[in-house]
């Protein structure tokens, strides 16, 4: 087993593409982190690190990421190479805040790198990954229509209002990100009497898949199906480009993932993510 670690997206494409074609809905989160890096979407770029581990045939088999300011990523991993790449990232992101991936694979690293940099760790959240199957529309006042520039300030006020309830560690979206993303045409929002009334954005379509998030509706407007409503116009929009959909729901937010498996979309597999913490104490 071989690992490598570069800072070029393009390169950790070319190594890791018909790795992740295999199953690229297990690796969204990675292939958008790479579609993210080589669009000039994501910020401080060159602090990311993308590896890669590789059989003894130099095929590669297991990848992982950590995007500049973020958490390290855990993609597929085959068998007793969470350990080693623990060790390897902690050679170029000793400073990363935490980690997700499939929840054994996260636990293993957590407990790994603890011991390793005297810290501790926490569980800040878990999810359920899910795709699209067959699209239900409920039925809801109101309609829909793409963010503008004019919307950034409101986007970047919901966007961090859901980071801080869902518990995901800073840092969110920042009005920049936001205002590029929203250029794209990927953000929407509902509204009710010519007023906004929830967000639901979608990830760059990448291998055929497009991640709707983040979605979000603020507390004075919840209850009347806007997020339901909002993300299945989404979701019809991306099965108009014949893109398939999927999406994160916090496992602890019982409304979300009705309101997602209400509207046809499907549990595939579950995630957790670990923040460290400067106590070696662990929840």
């Amino acid at each position: 087993m071989r690992i490598e670690i570069t800072a070029d997206a393009a390169r950790f494409r070319s190594l890791t593409e018909p790795f992740l074609l295999r199953d690229p809905l297990r690796h969204t989160v990675i292939t958008t982190g790479i579609a993210n890096h080589l669009t000039g979407m994501q910020v401080d770029a060159d602090r990311s690190r993308f590896l890669s581990v590789h059989d003894d045939d130099a095929t590669v088999v297991g990848v992982a990421i950590r995007a500049a300011g973020r958490g390290v990523y855990l993609g597929e991993l085959p068998a007793g190479s969470v350990v080693p790449v623990a060790d390897a990232l902690a050679e170029v992101a000793a400073d990363a805040g935490g980690v997700e991936g499939a929840t054994d694979d996260a636990t293993e690293f957590a407990e790994h790198w603890g011991k390793r940099h005297g810290v501790g760790y926490r569980k800040a959240y878990s999810t359920h990954l899910y795709r699209l199957a067959d699209l239900k529309f409920p039925t809801v006042a109101g309609s829909a229509r793409r963010a503008t520039d004019s919307d950034v300030g409101l986007c970047v006020e919901w966007a961090e209002a859901m980071r801080s309830e869902s518990g995901m560690p800073p840092p969110g979206l920042t009005a920049i990100a936001i205002r590029n993303r929203i250029a794209t045409g990927r953000w929407w929002l509902w509204e009710r009497d010519g007023a906004p009334v929830s967000l639901a954005a979608h990830q760059i379509p990448i291998f055929g898949w497009s991640r709707i998030g983040p979605v979000y509706t603020p507390p004075d407007q919840r209850g009347h199906g806007y997020a339901s409503i909002l993300t299945a116009h989404v979701s019809r929009t991306l099965r108009w480009r014949n893109l398939n959909v999927c999406l994160f729901a916090d496992t602890d937010n019982s409304t979300a993932n009705h309101i997602y498996r209400t509207i046809g979309f499907q549990p595939v597999r579950d995630f957790t993510y670990y923040q460290f913490t400067s106590a070696a104490t662990n929840l």
